[in-house]
């Protein structure tokens, strides 16, 4: 669904455009601690890995209607994100798959966390969004 299609002068794709995905560098951690009684210093308990909490940010693109319909179809563009987001929303999952240029494929399975928020930039010609998403497992999946 996302960045599938041509972003060029020209193309007839409308686009859902990520452009940025925070949280796919690791999971929080949780460092439980205690601080030491009747003393200095504190106990360092085990450490664990938590789930992922990922946002993404991109862009609504529309390159398939001439401006006369184009606010239309940005709203189209919208409302469809925003059924696809709230159709996970636990118990409910999605998977968030992808492949980085030269790897494997990675997925995640993913819940709808932080609420979409779309605001039109370049003077209107473009929708910017943002939204998160939170995983349960530390592990990201990668093969087929």
């Amino acid at each position: 669904m996302f960045n599938d299609g041509e972003f060029s002068f020209g193309s007839l794709d409308d686009l859902y455009w990520i452009a940025t995905i925070n949280g796919l560098d690791g999971p929080t951690l949780r460092v439980p601690q205690d601080d030491v009684p009747f003393g200095d210093g504190g106990i360092v308990h085990r450490s664990w890995m938590g789930p992922r909490h990922l946002i993404l940010e991109g862009s609504l693109v529309v390159q398939s209607v001439g401006q006369a319909g184009c606010q239309e179809r940005f709203n189209e563009l919208e409302e469809d994100l925003r059924v696809a987001l709230d159709s996970i929303l636990a118990p409910n999952f999605g998977s968030l798959i992808w492949t980085p240029t030269g790897g494997t494929e990675s997925s995640l399975t993913v819940y709808y966390e932080i609420s979409l928020d779309i605001q039109p930039t370049e003077n209107y010609h473009l929708r910017s969004f943002n939204f998160g998403l939170v995983s349960e497992s530390a592990d990201i999946f990668t093969g087929t």
